[in-house]
């Protein structure tokens, strides 16, 4: 579950959130829709924990957080196989984490690439690496920022795909500008506009 109640978030200098209130439970899908730059992923890196807010209250409820970054963060020293092998280590033995690691770079069409090093991949293999990451997880609360950029038509109905089978067992907020990639989601569209973001949104059915 994610809650936020009248956050407030001030980056150098900058009033970025102002009063946002937001509450997804668990199995719903909700997409923060709204141009570059509006302070969209503000939101997501304070329910991550990345950003503290000045004002209000945020609850997390997750046993496990996955997060697909806009910028894919990838160790460059490891291949692709390690990048997630070091994000589940610590959630399951070696052996099931290697499973899951396999599962999942099969389902985003990374086998042969799994031994490649990030700088050696194309931008659309960095962002699928980027959310097998975050999915392999397979977390409680699922945090998407830009999931679609950069992938193919096809790839983007994959991924579309992928996001909703999760969200029927996990809390899923993801952030997009193009309309048409969360369509056919079936998600949730909270138009957000800033910055600030004023956003009163207390809860999602």
């Amino acid at each position: 579950m994610i809650r936020l109640d009248q956050v407030g978030a001030t980056l150098g200098g900058r009033r970025i959130l102002d009063g946002v209130s937001l509450t997804v439970q668990p199995g719903q899908l909700v997409c923060l829709f709204g141009p570059s730059g509006c302070g969209k992923t503000t939101v997501l890196n304070v329910a991550a924990g990345l950003v503290r807010p000045d004002a209000g209250q945020v609850e997390v409820r997750a046993e496990r957080l996955g997060y697909a970054f806009q910028d894919d963060r990838l160790a460059p020293w490891l291949n692709v196989r390690d990048n997630l092998l070091l994000a589940l280590s610590g959630h399951w033995s070696p052996a099931e984490a290697a499973a899951r690691t396999d599962r999942w770079l099969a389902r985003l069409g990374l086998a042969d690439a799994a031994a490649k090093r990030p700088g050696a991949l194309s931008g659309g293999m960095r962002r699928r690496a980027n959310l097998a990451r975050a999915l392999a997880v397979e977390p409680d609360v699922l945090l998407l920022d830009e999931p679609f950029a950069f992938l193919d038509d096809a790839m983007v109905e994959t991924v579309q795909d992928l996001i909703r089978e999760l969200s029927a067992r996990a809390t899923v907020l993801l952030v997009s500008h193009v309309r048409e990639h969360v369509a056919r989601l079936g998600a949730t569209i909270v138009p957000v506009a800033g910055p600030p973001v004023r956003l009163t949104f207390p809860s999602v059915s």
